[in-house]
């Protein structure tokens, strides 16, 4: 009787790995590949948050400096020649209203009432009296002119009274004379009719500042 053997064990044989040397290349490469690349990314992620940490500090130092600067300044002393200077601007403007005030008072007390008299003169022209001149001031009033006759005076003086301007006011004093003919030498107007030259008065004159000519009428 005969028994065999068989010395073919699989426990004997090499055991064949699921991966061999090229797929572990392939693996080991490829980590590799990924691992380099993520240090790159952290590399240039390192480099870009060190540039703009060094922007924000030369930000910061920029901001520093200006604070300091503007400390500085306000806690400079004024000089005196610029606090001198800034006194005479002062007196000079305040010299310069004072002399403004004083001139429109002036021109207040000497001209009030001059341009609403003017308007009453205006509105009281009659027909067949005429002003050559007049004077006004606040304290003394003179009419001279022409009319073709005496009644016309009292009618113009009538209307001038209705006026608010001259309400109130009385005429201290009154000229009239018949017009002469002009002597030689002396233009007479052509067709200048017969009239009388008259004066009317009121008040002191004490500075009739205020004068007019000829109206033309």
């Amino acid at each position: 009787m005969s028994q065999q053997i068989n010395l073919i064990s699989p426990l004997l044989l090499k055991k064949r790995y699921a991966f061999g040397l090229r797929e572990m290349a392939l693996g080991l490469g490829l980590t590799l590949a990924v691992a380099l690349a993520w240090a790159g990314y952290l590399t240039y992620r390192a480099d870009r948050l060190e540039k703009e940490a060094a922007q924000q500090e030369g930000r910061q130092a920029a901001a520093q400096q200006e604070l300091d600067r503007l400390s500085a300044a306000a806690t400079r002393p004024v000089s005196a020649l610029l606090t001198e200077r800034v006194k005479a601007a002062q007196a000079r403007v305040a010299q310069r209203e004072a002399l403004l005030a004083s001139m429109r008072s002036i021109i207040e007390s000497t001209s009030a009432g001059f341009s609403p008299r003017l308007r009453a003169l205006a509105q009281s022209s009659t027909e067949g009296v005429w002003l050559n001149g007049f004077t006004l001031s606040p304290d003394y009033v003179a009419l001279k002119g022409s009319a073709l006759n005496a009644g016309l005076v009292t009618t113009y003086m009538d209307r001038l009274g209705k006026q608010a301007p001259f309400a109130g006011m009385k005429f201290s004093g009154m000229e009239a004379v018949l017009a002469q003919p002009a002597g030689d030498g002396q233009a007479q107007p052509a067709g200048l009719p017969e009239h009388i030259d008259f004066a009317l008065y009121s008040g002191s004159p004490k500075n009739p500042a205020d004068k007019g000519g000829s109206d033309g009428r």
